[in-house]
């Protein structure tokens, strides 16, 4: 750990950005996706997901997933039935991932 880093552990909320860029068509990535999601969305410390597709380059997402903390999301990627959910996405998309702390939240109601 850098001294610029800050020294809070990794039990707490935590978030998963991971952006991808397409070689397939969007149909084909978003029904990839929703069968990793559902995967996902049975693991223990789960706490909901968003995938976004960019406005204008449609071959490009990005999801952002909640977790209740480190040790859940790497329980889950490392889960026997995960790597076939991986292999999957990897073979019609490119992707780049971190794993980020939560340090501040907000949620506003629509209005």
């Amino acid at each position: 750990m850098s001294a610029e880093q800050p020294r809070t552990a990794p039990d707490g909320p935590a978030t998963f950005v991971n952006s991808f860029t397409l070689r397939t068509t969007p149909e084909e990535f978003e029904d990839a996706f929703a069968r990793t999601a559902r995967f996902m969305e049975r693991q223990p410390g789960f706490l909901g997901h968003t995938l976004v597709r960019h406005l204008e380059e449609p071959h490009s997402y990005v999801n952002i997933a909640r977790w209740k903390d480190v040790a859940s999301f790497r329980a889950a990627v490392g889960h026997a039935e995960f790597p076939p959910h991986a292999e999957a996405l990897r073979a019609i998309s490119t992707s780049s991932s971190n794993l980020y702390l939560e340090r501040h939240s907000a949620t506003v109601e629509a209005r």
